[in-house]
């Protein structure tokens, strides 16, 4: 019997240990700063990745926890993304000791973090929107302002990534 409780609490605790997105190191690792010209400041993303290196232009457009550990996450608007569906693109970036970690993104119209997720992670729920579009695969609008479609987006903690629809 004893036996069966040390397994029942280790089970437990296994099932509720957080995910680890920043471990192992490897691979791609992200940096936010800012620069400043003339009177405009932009957010920029650069991204490291063995001796590669890349720089976006953007915003940052959520700076609070999301994944739970205490530490302001971010997600980042990339300028340089723009096409000419209208959408951009948001990376989702949680934050490790000196780095970031993208745990997501695509082309979306709009993001929103919402308070809810899932009983098994401490990962918030990110509601994602994307733009109603007609035959010709335009955007629709009502009254002047772009219809769009929610979609939840959820953390997978076995591929470690938010994922869900996107249209």
């Amino acid at each position: 019997m004893k036996y069966f409780f040390v397994l029942a609490l280790f089970a437990t605790a296994a099932r509720a240990a957080p995910v680890d997105v920043c471990y192992p190191t490897e691979g791609p690792k992200h940096f936010l700063s800012q620069w400043t010209e003339d009177s405009r400041t932009i957010d920029l993303l650069s991204r490291v990745e063995d001796e590669k290196f890349s720089i976006e232009e953007g915003e940052i457009v959520y700076n609070e926890d999301f994944n739970g550990d205490g530490v302001k996450d971010f997600i980042f608007l990339s300028y340089s993304s723009a096409g000419s569906s209208g959408d951009f693109t948001y990376g989702f970036f949680v934050q490790c000791q000196g780095f970031l970690r993208n745990v997501g993104g695509d082309y979306f119209a709009d993001v929103k973090v919402l308070d809810s997720h899932p009983e098994n992670t401490p990962y918030k729920d990110i509601q994602i929107y994307s733009y109603n579009r007609d035959k010709q695969d335009q955007i629709m609008h009502r009254d002047g302002k772009p219809l769009t479609t929610p979609h939840l987006w959820r953390f997978n903690s076995e591929t470690k990534l938010y994922e869900g629809e996107s249209r």
